[in-house]
């Protein structure tokens, strides 16, 4: 759970290394009736006080584990990291992106993954084909190119464990704020892998399945976990947007200013020349003899 009520954070990650597969084949398989991919090192996390921390294993959650402001979201991509450096090995960091359906749209590190050939109950393994860049996976298809690194983004973080066995604690988790989209065809094959596939009996009648194993951990109280958010900085500095093409225009106009003079004398200011009362009042009318209020 994500509370609405946040801190900002002074620990700051960065992501800065590229996150790639090896050469060697991988496979997308179906674990303890979840989509993992595993592989000895996808890349690296470190943060700013120079832990290090290498991704191993990619989960895949339909519907999402975590939930922000109550809201759950279709489906959550958590990578699971673990410690490298000296005093670091034991402990554990996940980072979790949140997706959302829409229709009509792809994500690049989601077509990576081949969804129209994933692992189902009755075939639990498949090869990935292409590499598996998980720098892809907050870049929109057009920006994607010779990235060595996750573009920022803003995120939760707190204290927490695995959600599922060996539910290792103390593992530092980090949830990106902003949920990505994922389109309804990708969702229904992700959700459908890990369905009970339809059976037939003996006498040839098909028995339709609609059971779905849960791939999502319920969403656990904090026990007052404090929950973090960061905005990414560039050396303390705001991250700098891109200009904005907005701009300014003029229109000359001309315009009558009516002022009073509280005395009978014109004031002699180039243009102005006495009128009455009722025009300075928007009133209209005639000229008023001189000697009386004088308005120019």
């Amino acid at each position: 759970m994500v509370n609405k009520f946040i801190n900002k954070i002074f620990f700051i990650p960065n992501f800065l290394e590229t996150y790639t597969s090896s050469e060697n084949t991988l496979r997308i398989e179906l674990k303890e009736n979840l989509l993992r991919i595993l592989h000895p090192d996808f890349g690296r996390l470190i943060t700013v006080d120079g832990a290090i921390y290498s991704a191993e294993e990619i989960v895949i959650h339909t519907p999402s584990e975590h939930t922000i402001n109550g809201k759950t979201y279709d489906m959550e991509i958590s990578i699971l990291h673990s410690g490298i450096t000296q005093g670091d090995i034991a402990k554990q960091a996940t980072l979790n992106f949140l997706f959302e359906k829409a229709p009509g749209v792809e994500n690049p590190f989601l077509e990576d993954l081949d969804y129209f050939d994933l692992p189902g109950p009755l075939m639990k393994e498949k090869n990935i084909k292409d590499m598996v860049y998980i720098n892809k996976i907050n870049n929109k298809p057009e920006d994607v190119g010779d990235i060595t690194s996750l573009e920022p983004f803003t995120f939760y973080t707190y204290q927490g464990s695995l959600s599922f066995p060996p539910c290792t604690e103390n593992t530092i988790v980090y949830v990106a704020s902003k949920p990505l989209k994922i389109g309804s065809t990708a969702l229904q094959l992700f959700q459908e892998a890990t369905r009970i596939p339809d059976l037939m009996d003996n006498k040839g009648n098909v028995i339709i399945s609609d059971w779905r194993p849960e791939t999502a951990r319920k969403t656990q109280e904090l026990n007052g976990r404090p929950i973090f958010h960061h905005v990414p900085t560039d050396c303390g500095r705001p991250v700098k947007s891109k200009p904005n093409p907005g701009h300014y225009e003029k229109i000359r106009k001309a315009i009558t200013s009516y002022f009073y003079v509280n005395n009978s004398k014109p004031s002699g200011l180039p243009n102005a020349y006495v009128v009455s009362e009722d025009e300075a009042k928007g009133k209209g009318g005639k000229p008023r003899p001189k000697g009386v209020q004088n308005f120019a």
